[in-house]
């Protein structure tokens, strides 16, 4: 007994580090640069800036970043999958789409978490106080949501050119509509820490809440919808 559970978490480390090896591979350093670089700058302006800082405007700062962080895996993942022929094997894998995607989705999603403490601890640190959990916590729910929005597009459409460019085409759709739907709960760049004019706090934690569900559910139905569509493999091979 002892043997074959040690043999199954030799299995389970070595197929994290298959997937980060996945993650890490082509074009995701260059995001995860542009994400510390873009956090840099926006830095050294709030810090050289002469008017106070507020938590509610780094938000938008964290939110972009972890964006950066799972577009290229999320949105080119499927696609590397054909190009590598590699997808040909996982099919061949008996529910790989529990032990493999998943996988890969949790640890995408992991380490745009653990980066996005290392960014809100640092802004707490040097530029205004703040809890850097929560807001790491609260970032999350979007980044997830347009993470596993566009996992799913790219089960649909196969190719990673055109899921980022649907994928941009949503976000410009929402940035527009931001104003309109600014306060509520479906509003895609909801801002828990900025709330509205006229609006009262307790208010604005309802709908923050009711945002962070209606994201939550999201998220959980585009990742079955993603399964799902991996099963069916003629569409892939």
């Amino acid at each position: 007994m002892a043997t074959k559970s040690h043999n199954l978490w030799v299995l389970f480390i070595k197929m994290i580090e298959y997937n980060l090896k996945i993650i890490f591979s082509n074009k995701f350093i260059w995001f995860l640069l542009g994400a510390i670089l873009f956090f840099l700058g926006m830095s050294v302006v709030y810090v050289l800036s002469t008017s106070s800082s507020n938590i509610g405007e780094f938000y938008g700062v964290f939110l972009f970043c972890g964006v950066l962080l799972v577009f290229y895996p999320t949105v080119f993942g499927i696609q590397n999958d054909q190009d590598a022929k590699t997808i040909e094997i996982l099919f061949g894998i008996p529910n790989y789409r529990y032990k493999v995607w998943l996988v890969r989705i949790v640890l995408m999603f992991i380490i745009a978490f653990l980066m996005m403490i290392v960014f809100t601890w640092l802004a707490s640190l040097m530029i205004v106080k703040f809890r850097f959990w929560g807001m790491a916590v609260q970032v999350m729910f979007p980044v997830v949501f347009l993470g596993m929005m566009s996992f799913m597009l790219s089960t649909v459409i196969r190719s990673g050119n055109g899921t980022a460019v649907v994928m941009i085409i949503i976000g410009i759709m929402f940035m527009f509509l931001s104003d309109a739907i600014y306060r509520s709960p479906w509003n895609l760049f909801h801002n828990p820490f900025s709330p509205a004019y006229n609006v009262s706090e307790s208010t604005w934690a309802v709908i923050t809440l009711k945002n962070q569900l209606i994201l939550a559910c999201g998220s959980l139905l585009f990742l079955l919808a993603a399964l799902l569509n991996l099963q069916r493999r003629e569409k892939f091979m």
